[in-house]
């Protein structure tokens, strides 16, 4: 097995349940690199909220966020690639979720938007560390969001899936946990991200093994030849 890349999750894969990284696998991974084997961070997180984790790992190849909606460089923290969910999908997403009463996160220009003051919003931004916005989302309308997040508990948003893949086309949606359904481009996914970094640096499926832990991970394991679910 000759391995020259290596995709990982963040949460539940990198990060442990106190949103930590180990020495052990800050060493290991240290030393891959030295080896001349390219490590990637593929995260359903933004960039800002998982930033300060690449700079303590040492990351510097492109890393994949909003579960392959956007893929930043960590070392000019440009964008160099995005595939945002249109405005007129934003409308429809925001009208369901205050029909449901149901949170919803947007996210423009790595930045985190909420219509809630206070509750599960603002729990989300100091878990993950993101800058966010209290707005009126009448404000959104017209524009862009890279994905959205429904945050709910799990028999609630494992209901409302099944209604949503009935009613909505062009989008695709995934839990990245099992009271966060997140909303993407149809198309959008990590695997398809793996698949565009690959290319990039000429490097096989075959040749590629990938660790994840959730539904998000899905396609990004079945792309690569050595795909591992944690424990």
């Amino acid at each position: 097995m000759s391995i020259k890349a290596i995709f990982m999750d963040m949460d539940g894969t990198v990060l442990t349940s106190e949103h930590k990284v180990s020495d052990k696998l800050k060493n290991k991974l240290n030393e891959l690199e030295e080896k001349g084997i390219k490590i990637f961070v593929a995260t359903g997180r933004s960039y800002s909220g998982t930033k300060r984790y690449l700079e303590l790992i040492g990351i510097k190849n492109p890393v994949i966020t909003y579960n392959g909606g956007r893929i930043v460089n960590p070392l000019t923290d440009e964008v160099v690639y995005e595939n945002a969910i249109k405005p007129e999908i934003v409308e429809k997403i925001i009208k369901l979720a205050r029909e449901k009463d149901i949170h919803l996160n947007l996210y423009n220009e790595d930045k985190l938007y909420f219509e809630r003051n206070g509750g599960e919003g603002e729990k989300y931004a100091a878990k993950t560390g993101m800058p966010f916005e209290v707005v009126n989302f009448d404000d959104f309308i017209g524009k862009n969001s890279t994905k959205g997040l429904l945050l709910a508990p799990n028999d609630k948003l494992l209901e409302l899936k099944e209604e949503l893949e009935k009613s909505f086309e062009g989008v695709y949606f995934v839990f990245s946990q099992p009271t966060y359904l997140e909303i993407l481009n149809e198309g959008v996914n990590k695997g398809g991200a793996v698949r565009e970094l690959l290319k990039q640096y000429g490097i096989s499926a075959d040749e590629a093994m990938a660790f994840g832990d959730q539904w998000n991970d899905l396609e990004m394991l079945k792309t690569v030849k050595y795909g591992y679910l944690m424990g």
